[in-house]
């Protein structure tokens, strides 16, 4: 649970008189449901209990009755006495068991809180129970009570009316519910029971055929660690009444005939070490029987390596032109970078005057953050931005509306991710946001729909990869991938749907660093520049078949040697590239295609007069009143953002020679501290 019981006012109400239930509790050996899996372990258990499981039940009378398993899953098992603890009232359609003692009663108008504190009900503020929402009392009936749940920790999990997964959070000394109604994933519907075990980890049984699935949802990185793994065989459909946990991997389930059958699964060799074990029966004739769910644990940590990201120095202005709000002609040009304490700077530019006056906001000087954010719109054309925060998760920020000047509240995404964030607006208007993890992994947090919110993290594969990932939207829910490897190889991949359907694979050759630049030529071919350690920016274009030749050519001619990584873009005027580098004497230069479709490069010219500019360079085009132009920002030496433009576009498109036009640097308004 998060947080603690409230202390004032606290005394403990007496139980009431026990009342021996001995048929429930007549034991038998019969086997029932064969899991997958059953072999034998060979890893040192990390499976512990800290006492007797607290069992409960209630009656058709609504009597509540408790009773200690002692040696809960094992061989030695053995019953305590049943005990009453409630004499009335207990009609609940639903409880639930959580931490500690924990009680949840559901009916058709409200749930409510009680806790068991071994010898009586707890009582806070003269009350021994809390109204705690006027939600969930649908899972108070026959079609959904199976369909919710609460771990070891005290979370809720519960599927809703469209089959999504949903998590919930309730903060015991605020009584407010901290994570409500958080979607962690959808097409749960197919699904017709849920039960959690240990901290997010949950076994859902097929509808279709009664086969058991596994998942582990990290809370702490919101991260997906294991989706929809099969564990168990079409047997668990015999229990009719119900599956319920005493924490840590245990499952109790009970058949139509009453019948109590103990199970637990070891996730580290994927085993059954307790399975089929029948030790009760008489159940089925309790209309809900649960237990306390933290008795068992495990002392294996599953949560992810978290990697170090401290704060960049000088990184990249990030820059996009939002779609036109509703009544407008045009969108403004919307700029963000993270400063060098770590504070997300916003600014904002009229396109008939770029790099004249900007607005500029701290969207966050509370949070430390690094690198260079993202930025993409969403389907209700809106600007939405996400940045990498120093502890390794990523945060978002969402535009009020389309146009507006206000921000929604930031939230949190996890991750604890190695890399800056990656976003696309995919072709079916749903966004999707990758990161490499600590090992170089790729991930992906996908959105429910085109209007839905960002899931948890999904793996997709991937090892050893460096930098950022870069990702480039595709038809079909496609997008392309493309990062470089420790051996300094670039690599590529094909991305749907959650899934990565082509691993990453080589384009051919070594001896690249950083993150590559990509332009998408049209029929859908990529032109790949990357830095290579041979000081030379590098090229390769896609064969029509989408194959690579695996030869990579030089960019521009002079004697430069390039740092950081290069920006690149197609020009929307020339239909030429422009290459933009920042060296390591911290100057930047520009190199021209030749002509269009030459991948031949005219000299590195010098920009902004041979001034020293500490940040990579990134191109943008935007539209204003006179048409399509392009430009770039840097940062200078004291950090503040350094916009340069093309010249008029009129002048830009009768542009013929192939050195191409020089950028002109701008002065703007600069962020105030």
């Amino acid at each position: 649970m998060a947080g603690g019981v409230e202390k004032r006012s606290v005394k403990v109400i007496g139980r009431g008189n026990a009342l021996s239930i001995g048929a429930a509790l007549a034991i038998t050996t019969a086997g029932l449901v064969v899991p997958f899996s059953q072999t034998s372990a060979e890893a040192a258990d990390a499976f512990t209990c800290n006492g007797p499981a607290s069992v409960f039940n209630n009656n058709t009378n609504g009597y509540l009755y408790r009773r200690d398993l002692n040696n809960p899953v094992t061989a030695s098992y053995s019953w305590g006495a049943a005990k009453d603890i409630g004499k009335s009232g207990w009609t609940f359609g639903r409880i639930l068991g959580g931490p500690g003692g924990r009680v949840y009663g559901i009916n058709s108008a409200r749930m409510f809180r009680y806790r068991w504190t071994g010898t009586g009900w707890e009582s806070v503020n003269g009350s021994t129970s809390w109204q705690i929402s006027t939600s969930f009392t649908g899972y108070a009936t026959s079609a959904f009570r199976d369909k919710i749940t609460v771990d070891e920790a005290g979370d809720f999990y519960l599927v809703d009316n469209t089959g999504r997964l949903r998590w919930y959070r309730f903060d015991e000394p605020s009584r407010k519910w901290v994570i409500s109604g958080k979607v962690l994933d959808t097409g749960w519907d197919k699904y017709n029971l849920v039960v959690a075990t240990s901290p997010g980890v949950l076994y859902a049984r097929l509808t279709a055929d009664g086969t058991l699935h596994r998942y582990r949802f990290d809370t702490a990185t919101e991260r997906w660690l294991i989706r929809d793994k099969l564990v168990g065989s079409s047997g668990f459909s015999s229990f009719t009444k119900g599956l319920f946990s005493v924490g840590s991997d245990t499952l109790f389930g009970i058949k139509a005939d009453g019948a109590l059958v103990q199970y637990r699964y070891r996730e580290d060799t994927n085993t059954w070490p307790v399975a089929m074990d029948q030790f009760g029966s008489g159940w089925a004739a309790f209309p809900n029987v649960f237990a306390s769910t933290n008795t068992c644990r495990l002392t294996e940590n599953f949560s992810p390596v978290v990697p170090v990201t401290p704060p960049a120095q000088y990184s990249p202005v990030m820059v996009m032109q939002a779609p036109p709000a509703e009544g407008a002609a045009l969108g403004k040009v919307e700029l963000v970078y993270v400063d060098n304490i770590g504070r997300v700077m916003h600014g904002r530019q009229d396109p008939d005057a770029l790099g004249g006056f900007t607005q500029w906001t701290a969207l966050e000087a509370i949070e430390s953050s690094t690198g260079r954010p993202a930025l993409v719109a969403d389907s209700a054309k809106r600007v939405n931005l996400f940045t990498h925060q120093t502890n390794g998760d990523i945060r978002s920020l969402t535009q009020a509306e389309a146009g507006s000047v206000a921000w929604n509240s930031w939230a949190g995404q996890g991750g604890a991710m190695r890399s800056e964030p990656s976003v696309v607006q995919l072709s079916d208007s749903s966004m999707a946001l990758f990161a490499l993890d600590y090992d170089g992994a790729l991930w992906v947090c996908p959105q429910d729909g085109a209007a839905g919110d960002l899931l948890p993290w999904t793996k997709l594969g991937g090892t050893g990869l460096t930098g950022n990932p870069v990702v480039n939207a595709g038809p079909d829910g496609t997008a392309t991938i493309t990062a470089i490897d420790g051996t300094g190889t670039v690599m590529t991949a094909t991305y749907r749907n959650r899934a990565l359907t082509s691993s990453f694979a080589s384009i051919g050759g070594i001896g690249f660093t950083g993150t590559p630049a990509v332009v998408v030529m049209p029929g859908r071919r990529f032109l790949i520049f990357a830095r290579h350690t041979d000081g030379t920016i590098k090229q390769q274009y896609q064969n029509p078949d989408g194959t690579w030749s695996g030869t990579w050519s030089p960019v521009g001619i002079g004697d430069i040697t390039p740092d950081g990584n290069p920006a690149v873009f197609l020009d929307p005027n020339l239909g030429r590239i422009l290459v933009v580098t920042r060296t390591t004497d911290n100057h930047l230069y520009q190199s021209w295609e030749t002509a269009q479709g030459s991948r031949t490069w005219g000299n590195w010219d010098l920009n902004g007069f041979g001034n020293t500019y500490l940040a990579d360079p990134t191109i943008f085009s935007y539209q204003n009143s006179n048409g399509s132009g392009l430009a770039f920002y840097s940062r200078d030496v004291n950090g503040n953002p350094a916009p340069f433009v093309a010249p008029g576009v009129i002048a830009l498109a009768r542009k013929s020679d192939a050195a191409g036009p020089i950028f002109i640097p701008k002065q703007i308004a600069q962020p105030k501290n």
